[in-house]
């Protein structure tokens, strides 16, 4: 096979490169319609997350992420500086911390609430119902933690 062949096999059949193309058009209309909340994407799923785990601490939260862990602390960082989230110290051990969302960061998800169902519909009409049923299969095959629904 020459270059040209190769590159043509991995633009049509690159399960990796769709992925990629799909999660940055996907995320940039959530980004568009989460602009005005002052919220991304990611901060409101970890908002959402800590909500409804409580207090948990980020070891507790990378295996539904599935990131590295300076990229949610750098995260967690931004989101104590905003207000949205405080910390305390593990019981176990005071190197260790917990967050928990604040008022502030309630407030936030709800404002950001309207911004996201509208992205939200978009995603429904873009994937259709299966194509985001699809999607929930897949993400929960590829790591069981995440629910089929909630």
């Amino acid at each position: 096979m020459n270059a040209q062949d190769i590159a043509g096999e991995i633009l049509s059949h690159c399960v990796a490169g769709r992925t990629l193309q799909v999660a940055r058009i996907v995320a940039s209309r959530y980004e568009k319609a989460l602009a005005e909340t002052g919220v991304t994407p990611q901060q409101l799923t970890l908002l959402s997350m800590i909500c409804k785990m409580g207090s948990p601490n980020a070891s507790a939260l990378l295996p539904y992420l599935k990131m590295d862990q300076s990229t949610l602390s750098r995260n967690l960082e931004r989101m104590v500086a905003k207000g949205w989230l405080q910390t305390t110290p593990g019981e176990q051990d005071s190197r260790v911390r917990s967050y928990a969302i604040t008022a502030q960061g309630e407030q936030t998800l709800t404002n950001a609430h309207a911004a996201w169902q509208q992205a939200q519909a978009w995603a429904q009409e873009a994937l259709g119902s299966n194509g985001i049923a699809s999607l929930k299969s897949i993400a929960h095959e590829l790591n069981p933690l995440l629910p089929l629904e909630p």
